[in-house]
């Protein structure tokens, strides 16, 4: 262990090319993992040999294997010793096996069968874990600065709302070779040649010119130590709750929102251009409330935006549905885009916050760990708000896509807009008073940095 007189200083802050290499990944993966949610399955459905039973069935188990994989991953990530440093060999094979999956699941055959479909959305899956937990722990260890963590998250942030924007825009970009503005396979095969173009080239770009970051020289944890340490980390679980309520409101909440739009405010034939602006207002904002953080803290910028967004989402039962609704809508749509904004900036600079806290008290460095519970998490609590928000539609006898009563429209308002606003509530409260701060942080770090055992490998690495 370094003493205190050969100690080196901080990492300085990531440059602003840095900052835009190291996001630039983030648009490829947004606009394939829009459609492999949204899209896929149902393409899957209407022009291959797949059954809806079928897909719902290997969905789901793609869904469990992939979760069961994140904790594992994130533990060896963080158990990795290379020249690139321990996050960048995954991120690149994540990369890799992403891009030769989309190539199969994005242009299937017609005679592709449930087992075609159901290796290569798995395939797709783990890809996507192999390249987010290790990219979101890199993240938290880029810079260890408070201020200078919410900074990055909005440039990864900006680029991941810039990512779902050009999947909606597609269609529009190719309607005169279509002939349609709907999702069709021309489009999709876009998207897969867009990926392999541009995912290769921003990954090697961060792997060459992006720091590996700020690395704890900490022995590594058996899963023993590790159980331990995370079931004594008192803001870790804090946060967890916080965001798995959030889970949960949000995975109803997207789950019905084409319903909402489509079935009761007969809004069908504008619904990806609302998607459009939201996500245009988005991305516009992002360093808006980037610097509201800087000065008001994470948490608390967080947990007031979803608490004003739960409460003036019910301001668009004022307006009839149909036509005449659309202005009022793209005016509401802009108010929730900006928002939701603090949601794609917040929680992952607040978890690098908390992985510094358990560094300081464990001396381990867990940051795949902790960032791969968070996305199983955050899978799972959705994963579960989206069945529920099936379940109340059931249990008020709602019918998609036909004439629903009163009783009927009851359960579609209670799934998409009364249980998310009472699960954004609690994340709101949970998050509110959460104990780490700019100062509490500044606190941690200084006493990691007392300890000596930080150190800041070079650009090069």
């Amino acid at each position: 262990m370094a003493t205190e007189r050969e100690k080196p200083p901080p990492s300085p802050p990531p440059t602003l090319k840095q900052l835009l290499l190291f996001s630039f990944p983030s648009l490829p993966h947004a606009f394939v993992a829009l459609p492999l949610n949204i899209v896929i399955p149902s393409y899957f459905a209407a022009h291959t040999a797949v059954t809806l039973g079928q897909i719902a069935a290997v969905t789901s188990l793609s869904r469990l294997l992939d979760a069961l994989f994140d904790p594992m991953i994130g533990f060896l990530s963080d158990r990795t010793r290379s020249g690139l440093g321990p996050r960048k060999p995954w991120v690149l094979g994540g990369a890799l096996v992403c891009a030769i999956s989309i190539f199969f699941l994005f242009q299937p055959p017609s005679g592709a069968s449930f087992i075609y479909y159901g290796i290569w959305s798995f395939l797709l899956y783990f890809g996507f874990t192999l390249f987010e937990i290790p990219r979101a722990a890199w993240s938290a260890e880029l810079s260890r600065d408070y201020v200078q963590r919410s900074k990055i998250s909005t440039f990864v942030a900006i680029f991941n709302v810039a990512g779902s924007l050009v999947f909606w825009m597609m269609p529009l970009v190719l309607v005169g070779l279509t002939g349609t503005t709907a999702i069709t396979g021309t489009a999709l095969t876009g998207i897969a040649w867009l990926y392999a173009v541009l995912m290769p080239i921003g990954i090697i770009l961060a792997v060459l010119f992006v720091p590996a970051g700020e690395r704890a020289r900490e022995r590594l944890a058996t899963f023993r130590e590790l159980g331990r340490s995370l079931r004594s980390n008192r803001p870790l679980w804090r946060y967890y709750a916080a965001i798995s309520a959030w889970g949960l409101g949000q995975g109803c909440y997207l789950s019905v929102i084409i319903i909402f739009l489509t079935d009761y405010m007969k809004l069908s034939q504008y619904f990806p251009f609302l998607m459009i602006a939201f996500f245009a207002v988005q991305m516009l904002v992002m360093p808006l409330w980037q610097r509201v953080i800087a000065r008001h803290g994470k948490h608390r910028v967080w947990a007031g935006a979803m608490a004003l967004d739960a409460l003036t989402r019910p301001l668009i039962l004022l307006f009839t549905p149909g036509g005449g609704a659309i202005l009022p809508l793209f005016m509401l749509g802009g108010l929730s885009a900006f928002l939701n904004a603090p949601a794609n900036i917040a929680p992952g600079a607040i978890l690098g916050d908390v992985v510094d806290y358990d560094l300081m008290k464990s001396g381990v460095n867990k940051a795949g760990n902790v960032f791969a519970i968070n996305t199983l998490l955050i899978k799972a609590t959705m994963a579960v708000g989206a069945g529920l928000a099936f379940w109340m539609l059931d249990a008020f006898h709602y019918q998609v896509g036909h004439a629903n009563g009163a009783g009927a429209n009851l359960g579609l308002m209670i799934g998409y807009l009364v249980f998310p606003a009472v699960m954004y509530f609690a994340a709101a409260a949970i998050g509110w008073n959460f104990p780490i701060d700019s100062v509490r942080h500044a606190i941690i770090r200084r006493r990691i940095e007392r300890r000596a055992v930080v150190t800041a490998p070079s650009a090069a690495e």
